[in-house]
């Protein structure tokens, strides 16, 4: 079996996307290039085909960067969607429309106002922190925290009241999310008020205890008012990292220092997650202003739970789009500009408890096979609309969404002998990462058909943090027992045993790899592979 496979994907990604052109595209500030790579592999992996580029390879100015990414959309055969800066405004510029700080100077591609390209950013000013924000984001896209799962289901809001007529206003959103909420099946949501006597330690609380949400409303510069100025390197919520909307004044850094208030996206360790997944908050500021927030706070979470949509960047637009709207002549156009989506833009939102993927498909295929169909089901029932790609090689990479029956049918010709990728995505359903090997022509692969999700392979605990059991319950001749990363690479060999070996067999794994070191936290796959068949379970690793 091949173990090219990260050289191809790296191919992929970095370079003959290129030609062809490219859904996500990641402009990044060149010392961050490295960091941004286990994000920008999980992307094209998922299929979202992603291209990443450096500032020193585009140039130095904010026209050359407006230059390349114009040309990216109009002459590319697959146009950029979404468009990811890594780098604080001092590291990446940070244009100025209508005397505004805002990315939609890059992303409006005709003469109107609106967003052609959904943008985020990284406001990083270290190595460091860019590899934290990047592993925040895959810990809550990729491989989201279910030790107590409920967190995805509560929401916290704040009203810090000023004692004039925004007050009210104040209230109103905070009455209105919270319906959104309850009503799309949340189980908890605080409403923190000065007034009540809460305070910053009432959120950092709250929040440590896991939160989805966190939705600021009242005055800030810089920080939230007291007596909410949460300082958020004191949070302690771990991998239970919520999405925070910061709709207020200048809580977003537009220099080579982040707002306080910034410091949510930007806090945390790789070793000691903490904050947010992503955060939506403005570089503007002045009197006077509630109900245009109040518009961007209640565009937010229409688009999310009326308007269904999945993205962190659609959410933000949703926003921008409502308060737009609302107030085109009324200071609307400032806030559309203002208000900036710090994180992916792709990143799909937890809106309910992650689901685990029944998803259907054989374990091997041969060289000469034309198609293969797949089926997704989520509690027994089909999944429709689930994202869907496979990868092989250079030869394969394709994806699509399921139909209503859960299903989807790829085509093929020129297979090669090889390790093809599966990966399944949806809306509140956990990321399924899978293997299906591609065999020799000839090879009679009917007995491999549905072997996945049989239970010739026992795992527990799964996911585990420090030791995990893997049985084998039936007598299946020679046995070899591998497990492989999900870039396809051989981590680790069990021993082989005899033929006819008396099972059940056990194996003990304490997840390290075939050197004795530690593997990271993530996505696995464990594959047993006998004289008869080949079997594959994932097995996932927790901090």
């Amino acid at each position: 079996m091949k173990r090219g496979l990260l050289l191809v994907l790296i191919l992929i990604v970095f370079g003959s996307t290129q030609e062809t052109g490219a859904r996500y595209l990641i402009i990044t500030a060149d010392a961050f290039y490295d960091a941004i790579q286990p994000l920008a592999a999980w992307k094209h992996k998922k299929g979202v085909s992603t291209k990443v580029i450096t500032r020193g390879q585009i140039g130095p100015t904010v026209y050359d960067i407006k230059n390349y990414i114009v040309d990216a959309y109009t002459n590319w055969q697959i146009t950029p969607e979404y468009i990811l800066f890594v780098g604080a405004p001092n590291y990446l510029p940070f244009p100025q429309v209508n005397g505004v700080y805002s990315d939609n100077y890059f992303t409006n591609m005709d003469a109107d106002i609106y967003n052609e390209i959904l943008s985020g950013r990284l406001t990083v000013h270290s190595v460091t922190e860019a590899q934290v924000c990047v592993s925040k984001i895959l810990k809550y896209e990729r491989t989201p925290d279910l030790t107590d799962s409920m967190w995805f289901v509560k929401g916290c809001l704040i009203v810090n009241e000023d004692g004039d007529a925004g007050d009210t206003l104040y209230w109103d959103d905070a009455e209105y999310v919270a319906a959104h909420l309850v009503s799309n099946g949340y189980v908890y949501v605080d409403t923190f008020s000065r007034y009540q006597g809460d305070n910053a330690n009432s959120v950092i609380q709250a929040t440590s205890n896991g939160r989805a949400f966190v939705l600021y409303r009242g005055s800030a510069t810089n920080n939230w008012y007291y007596p909410f100025n949460v300082y958020p390197d004191n949070l302690a919520n771990g991998n239970e990292l919520p999405i925070v909307i910061s709709a207020t004044c200048y809580t977003l850094g537009t220099g080579s220092t982040p707002a306080t208030a910034e410091r949510w996206f930007l806090t945390g360790t790789l070793t000691t997650l903490r904050g947010a997944s992503g955060y939506f908050a403005t570089t503007t500021g002045g009197y006077h202003l509630a109900h245009l927030r109040s518009a961007v706070a209640r565009g937010f979470f229409d688009a999310i739970f009326t308007d269904g949509k999945r993205t962190f960047g659609e959410a933000s637009e949703g926003g921008r789009l409502n308060v737009y709207s609302m107030y085109p002549y009324g200071g609307g156009a400032q806030e559309y500009y203002g208000f900036t989506t710090i994180g992916d833009p792709e990143m799909n939102i937890w809106t309910a408890v992650p689901q685990v993927l029944d998803v259907q498909h054989p374990a091997s295929i041969s060289v000469d096979d034309e198609s293969l169909r797949v089926q997704v089901l989520c509690n027994e029932m089909p999944l429709d609309s689930a994202l869907v790609c496979v990868m092989l090689d250079t030869i394969v990479y394709q994806h699509g969404y399921t139909s209503g029956g859960g299903n989807i049918t790829f085509y093929f010709s020129n297979l090669v002998q090889d390790l093809m990728e599966i990966t399944v995505t949806g809306k509140n359903v956990i990321p399924y990462e899978g293997f299906i090997e591609v065999q020799g022509s000839g090879i009679n692969t009917d007995r491999h058909t549905d072997i996945i999700g049989t239970r010739v392979i026992h795992i527990s605990p799964n996911p585990f943090t420090n030791h995990t059991t893997i049985s084998i319950e039936q007598n299946a001749g020679n046995v070899e027992l591998q497990i492989y990363d999900v870039m396809g690479r051989n981590v680790k060999s069990f021993y082989l045993l005899s033929a006819y070996s008396l099972l059940p067999t056990v194996f003990s794994w304490d997840g390290t790899d075939n050197s004795g070191n530690r593997l990271a936290p993530g996505v696995y796959m464990c594959q047993l592979r006998t004289t008869d068949e080949i079997v594959l379970e994932k097995i996932v690793i927790v901090e």
